[in-house]
């Protein structure tokens, strides 16, 4: 599991259950829906909560995936972030389980289209059929950002992913970037072209980085 021993002692890491699907769903809107472009892709409804919890249900109903939450006890044991990872596939399978996305909820499906056909697209051409970790969700509120949780819950991959020689992947904002770069040993291989709304969002533009797997020296030390 996540460890938990890098963190500030009120926040702890721990396997996402059934009953936290709600607090999952709260959770991603309180660390993306005020970003302009999230805003417009999943405005908040109850049609994009069904939709949300939906995700996390299928994530944990998925055997592939691994779902961790992290808590506050210091405020009731509040989820106060998320991470979703793909375990590698023997056969490199890339199969992914999220719910429809179609119908009048969704107002603009070219940008849809664009976000999620690339990152399917770039993920199956730069990863191929090779076995590797996949983050595919991460998020953490707000208010409870720069506590280095974001970093435990990436380590919990990409130390397993050292172990077993294998390559990590996720997409990611531009803004988001150079975090994976700078502290987490990531690479840019490609970008994800997003529409253009100069009326909403104005701008977006999601890149997919991977890393290549660190080796250990005689000693164990990862480096």
């Amino acid at each position: 599991m996540a460890s938990s021993t890098s963190l500030p002692p009120n926040l702890h890491i721990r396997p996402a259950t059934g009953s936290d699907i709600p607090s999952l769903t709260s959770s991603f809107y309180t660390s993306f829906g005020l970003a302009p472009f999230m805003a417009y892709l999943f405005p908040r409804s109850p049609y994009f909560d069904k939709w949300w919890n939906e995700v996390f249900l299928l994530g944990l109903q998925n055997p592939t995936d691994r779902t961790f939450v992290v808590t506050d006890s210091n405020a009731g044991d509040k989820v106060v972030a998320f991470s979703r990872w793909m375990v590698p596939q023997a056969d490199g399978s890339l199969e992914r389980k999220w719910p429809a996305v179609g119908g009048e909820a969704w107002g603009d499906m070219e940008v849809a289209g664009a976000f999620f056909g690339g990152m399917g697209g770039n993920h199956e051409k730069i990863m191929a059929k090779r076995p590797h970790w996949f983050l595919e969700l991460l998020g953490t509120d707000k208010s409870y950002q720069r506590q280095g949780i974001a970093g435990a819950l990436i380590k919990w991959g990409t130390d397993q992913a050292d172990r077993e020689g294998l390559e990590t992947y996720l997409d990611a904002s531009e803004e988001g970037r150079e975090y994976y770069i700078r502290h987490h040993g990531f690479e840019l291989k490609g970008e994800i072209p997003i529409p253009s709304r100069p009326d909403s969002y104005g701008e977006f533009r999601c890149v997919s980085v991977s890393r290549q797997p660190r080796k250990q020296g005689q000693n164990g030390a990862v480096h």
